[in-house]
């Protein structure tokens, strides 16, 4: 048996009503995408986030929005991102010319000092931030932090919000007075469509003039996934009910076997072992977590919860790791 539970996915398929208008798309594959089903997305979209239409920007995935995002916004800024932060944010950053500045995540609660960004916004910054943050699950900002970034006109912030369905915490009423924020969201994570990799951006009127004439041809059966599962988003919430049953169950042994849990935002949870290379041993065992040695040291992983099986096989197999170890 081997299970994944290294890529923060849903752990089922969405329901039948999703699945088979989906299967009925693919035999129009031959077509490209009708722009009215696009605008019927993008509608759907704007009704979930409460904001106007076209404060809405489409992409196969978040991760090439935050790509073009620090490709356009870079230019004569620094870049400032959490330490440590989404893979693909730090990657990205390090992927131009500017000055990049990581600012460290203060242990236990994983967030960020905001005195000892202030004196940095003097200078002209780009700001990338994941809030809830990955991989440590955390909530790095308060909403006062937010807007003592935005007061200062020099800076734009992208904040990413992949994992706001599980933290319920959002910054998205903050666009109409803030031209200089725009807010990340995906439908991979809690509304299960990883595979058909829809991100969106929902952006102020600064940001929205650099946005214009970049939309991105979305496949057929990913934008008629994303409209039926907005239109049917009660499964999601179904979804995150059971994420947060079997988190708290997950915790609870974790913690009985010795393990040190951090408070998680999100469908995962940062794990610390004074044993080294967890995520190593638990491989070996079939499963499959996320080795976070490289963002934060050997002792931490990051696990997904997944289903109630897939969870207990987890916890078997981390308890005959620290058995064997023990003995």
């Amino acid at each position: 048996m081997k299970i994944r539970l290294n890529m923060n996915e849903m752990f089922k398929s969405p329901p039948e009503y999703i699945i088979n208008p989906v299967k009925e798309s693919i035999s129009q594959i031959n077509r490209y995408t009708p722009q009215s089903e696009v605008d019927l997305l993008v509608d759907r979209l704007a009704r979930y986030a409460k904001v106007p239409h076209e404060s809405i920007f489409l992409s196969p995935g978040s991760d090439l929005l935050i790509k073009e995002f620090i490709f356009l916004f870079s230019n004569n800024r620094q870049i400032i991102i959490a330490d440590p932060t989404f893979v693909v944010i730090n990657n990205s950053a390090q992927n131009t010319d500017s000055a990049l500045l990581k600012i460290k995540l203060n242990e236990p609660n994983y967030q960020i000092s905001i005195e000892s960004l202030v004196n940095e916004l003097e200078t002209p910054s780009l700001i990338v931030f994941d809030n809830p943050n990955n991989p440590t699950g955390s909530l790095i900002l308060t909403q006062k932090d937010i807007e003592i970034i935005l007061n200062h006109e020099n800076v734009i912030l992208l904040l990413d919000e992949a994992y706001y369905e599980f933290s319920k915490v959002s910054y998205v009423e903050l666009i109409k007075s803030y031209p200089n924020l725009a807010i990340l969201r995906t439908l991979s994570k809690s509304f299960g469509l990883a595979g058909s990799g829809i991100g969106y951006l929902i952006t102020g009127d600064l940001i929205r003039k650099k946005f214009q004439g970049l939309e991105i041809m979305l496949p057929y059966p990913s934008v008629i996934a994303g409209i039926k599962a907005l239109e049917h988003s009660s499964y999601m919430d179904d979804y995150i009910n059971e994420i947060e049953t079997e988190k708290g169950r997950i915790i609870s042994v974790a913690l009985e076997l010795g393990i040190e849990v951090y408070p998680s935002y999100t469908n995962f949870i940062l794990m610390k072992s004074e044993l080294q290379n967890i995520s190593e041993k638990l491989a070996r065992q079939g499963v499959l977590v996320h080795d976070a040695s490289n963002q934060l040291g050997s002792e931490y992983f990051r696990v997904t919860i997944g289903s109630k099986k897939e969870n207990d096989f987890f916890l078997e197999s981390l308890k005959k790791i620290i058995i064997n170890t023990n003995h």
